[in-house]
């Protein structure tokens, strides 16, 4: 087996190394029992839940350990891991089972009352929760010593099978399911190990959450790849991740620079004792200078700008560290800039960022005009703008599509704008990234009323609470006469609204 089975090899060969450490649970597993535990699920998807190749399989939890084990199961049966954001409203939830139809629904204790709220207008077929917990179907715990340790036999899998969908928002403002095949999986831990030179037994801080491409290839499953060790945690903490950093000597991070920003901030940061670390990668948005000289200077390590996306890599280049770029292409990528003609531009000029290689998704699920629309003879159009300098370093200058990032999450605006729409005092509105010092962008609604109608911030952002997650609801708001459009298309002018209102305040 080619593709589905690192763990299986690793537990054979070198089972006393550690492979995981799940802090929150006070769990260290080998690869020896992770290989048990994996072939174990396996068993219980398998034969308990009569899961097979293809079958989508969903996830609603914190980070964890059995979370990284039941992809591994899926992955030993060609079953398709469909990981969901625990920050969305309940509302949300519902189009990501219309669209994936998963045949069961793995969650643990802490959104055990989500779930109950959900299962009556789901159709799947099993519930289990990861915790000793029964109330809506069986737990693992109930059954966990009754199931064999051996492996099953193994199923064919090629590189072009899925192995992941991992679910982003789109210009439209509709979710895409993008597919996340054995063969990107395979061939970013590659590129991972060759262009950023990692080495057998690094070991890192899982803090990303697991529905995003980041929590699971920028290091977790390259780290795997090469007997690594990632330590796992819920959820990003600065004073918490320093203890780690010092107690587990960590040697390799990633971060996104409002998590770097708060890093610095923590009273324990000019004490910490990082000096396992080899490296620092940040991406999700521009890195800022005050926060690369801070980490150089004051703890003399090599902080790297990456870039990549949940349809391609996620890791693309050899950052080196060259401030406002994001350094070379992988070895196993190809790179063009293409201008508004398409034609590729030349040296130092702009144009759109398009990427080749096998570590490309196999499209958009249920999607073909998505599909066929980002992937062209084997190019996938980023929508991102950037530059090659003359040093072969590119860099990032703007975005295609209309987006945002806050805090390192890509928002879109159409889908926050598809929710304000119904609001039954709006006329029309357009959403837009403004400037935040802690996040990097927020939100703004610039907002169209019927006549004599007026809607406050805080009356905005209540209609918005149970409808979206929070992170996407704008933190400020303006109200105009109308909207800038276009005079053909009657398309908003989003840049004439960003020139005359793109500032952080509610006026």
């Amino acid at each position: 087996m080619l593709y589905g089975d690192w763990i299986g090899r690793w537990g054979d060969s070198v089972p006393e190394i550690e492979a995981l450490v799940d802090i929150p649970r006070n769990q260290r597993l080998t690869y020896g029992e992770l290989n048990r535990d994996v072939n174990r699920l396996a068993h219980f998807l398998s034969v308990r839940l009569g899961i097979t190749k293809g079958d989508r399989v969903a996830v609603l939890a914190y980070n964890r350990a059995d979370y990284i084990t039941l992809f591994f199961a899926a992955g030993r049966l060609g079953a398709i891991l469909v990981p969901l954001n625990f920050r969305l409203a309940i509302e949300e939830f519902f189009y990501f089972f219309n669209d994936a139809s998963p045949r069961a629904f793995f969650f643990d204790r802490a959104h055990l009352e989500i779930v109950r709220e959900l299962q009556p207008r789901l159709s799947v077929g099993h519930y289990v929760c990861l915790d000793p917990d029964d109330r809506l179907g069986p737990s693992l715990a109930s059954c966990w010593d009754q199931l064999p340790a051996d492996p099953l036999p193994e199923v064919d899998l090629k590189a072009d099978d899925p192995q992941l969908i991992i679910y982003t928002s789109g210009t439209t403002g509709l979710p895409k399911g993008v597919i996340l095949t054995y063969g990107l999986i395979t061939w970013n831990s590659i590129n991972t190990h060759l262009g950023w030179g990692l080495r057998r037994g690094e070991r890192t801080i899982l803090h990303s959450a697991l529905f995003y491409t980041a929590g699971w290839n920028v290091f977790t499953l390259p780290l795997i790849q090469g007997l690594g060790t990632s330590i796992l945690i819920q959820r990003f903490d600065a004073d918490l991740i320093l203890d780690l950093m010092e107690r587990e000597r960590v040697t390799v991070f990633f971060a996104v620079p409002t998590m770097y920003q708060m890093l610095m901030d923590s009273p324990r940061f000019a004490d910490a004792d990082l000096s396992s670390i080899r490296f620092l990668v940040s991406g999700g948005a521009p890195l800022t200078e005050k926060i690369f000289q801070t980490f150089k200077k004051e703890k003399g390590l090599h902080l790297r700008e990456g870039y990549g996306l949940t349809e391609a890599g996620p890791n693309l280049f050899m950052a080196d560290g060259k401030l406002k770029t994001v350094g070379h292409p992988m070895p196993q990528v190809d790179i063009k800039l293409i201008g508004v003609e398409g034609n590729e531009e030349p040296l130092g000029g702009e144009g759109e960022l398009l990427i080749r290689g096998d570590i490309l998704c196999a499209g958009y699920w249920n999607n073909p005009e998505a599909t066929d629309e980002a992937l062209v003879n084997g190019w996938f159009h980023s929508g991102d703008l950037a530059q090659k300098d003359a040093d072969g370093h590119y860099r990032i200058v703007g975005r295609k599509k209309d987006m945002f990032i806050s805090g390192g999450v890509n928002i879109y605006p159409a889908e926050i704008e598809r929710i304000i729409e119904t609001h039954p005092r709006v006329a029309a509105v357009a959403v837009i990234g403004v400037p935040d010092e802690k996040w990097g962008e927020v939100g703004k609604a610039c907002l169209v009323m019927h006549p004599g109608e007026s809607l406050g911030l805080e009356e905005l952002q209540d209609f918005l609470s149970d409808k979206t997650a929070k992170y996407k609801i704008p933190k400020y708001r303006v109200i105009l006469e109308s909207l800038p459009r276009t005079v053909a298309s009657e398309k908003v002018q989003k840049f004439n609204l960003k020139e005359k209102h793109g500032k952080a305040d509610n006026r």
